[in-house]
C-alpha cells in the first residue's frame, strides 16, 4: 500500500504539473506514511463528499479525476489515476491514466469501477478553480509540515483549490 501512494501521488502530481504549466523543473514525490492522519482524512472526506462529486460532474463533466481503489489479480492493492468519462447510476466509466503495475491479465485503458472505488476525486471548473483534490491537499498539508518547500507549480496550483 506504500508504494501504491507513492505511485499514485507521482503521476498525479505529473498529470498535475503537465496540465497546469507549460515547462517547468522536476521535482521528487514527497515519501509518505499511507497511515498518516491527514492522508486517512482526506480519503474519508473525499468519500462522505461524493455527492458534491455527482452535482459537480454535471456541470463540469469534462475535467473529472478519481483515485481507485483496485485489487490486481496478484492480490496487490493499488490506487490507480482515472479521467471520468461517464457516470450511470453507481457506475463510473473511466479512462485509467495510472494503470496498476502488479496486474498480471489484460485490462483496458477503458474501465468501469463502482462509486466504492473512489478514494479521492478531483474536478476543475472553467475558471480552473479545483474542487475536491483530498489527497493532493493531504500532501500539501503534510510537506508544510514536514519542512518541504513545494516547487512553484505546486504553489501555484494550492491557490486553485475551493
Amino acid at each position: 500500500m506504500y508504494w501504491g501512494l507513492i505511485v499514485v501521488f507521482i503521476v498525479l502530481a505529473f498529470w498535475l504539473h503537465n496540465r497546469y504549466s507549460s515547462s517547468s523543473e522536476d521535482y521528487p514525490a514527497l515519501e509518505t506514511d499511507p497511515n498518516d492522519p491527514l492522508l486517512l482524512q482526506a480519503v474519508a472526506d473525499a468519500k462522505a463528499s461524493l455527492d458534491e462529486f455527482k452535482s459537480l460532474y454535471r456541470q463540469f463533466p469534462k475535467d473529472a479525476f478519481v483515485k481507485l481503489y483496485f485489487e490486481s489479480d496478484c492480490g496487490v492493492s493499488e490506487h490507480l489515476g482515472a479521467h471520468v468519462e461517464g457516470i450511470k447510476g453507481d457506475e463510473l466509466s473511466v479512462f485509467l491514466v495510472t494503470p496498476p503495475v502488479t496486474h498480471q491479465g489484460k485490462l483496458a485503458h477503458n474501465y468501469t469501477c463502482q462509486f466504492d472505488d473512489i478514494e479521492d476525486w478531483q474536478i476543475t471548473d472553467k475558471d480552473g478553480n479545483i474542487y475536491g483534490g483530498f489527497t493532493q491537499r493531504a500532501m500539501f498539508a503534510i510537506a508544510e509540515r514536514e519542512g518541504v518547500e513545494l516547487p512553484r507549480e505546486l504553489q501555484e496550483m494550492q491557490g486553485k483549490y475551493v
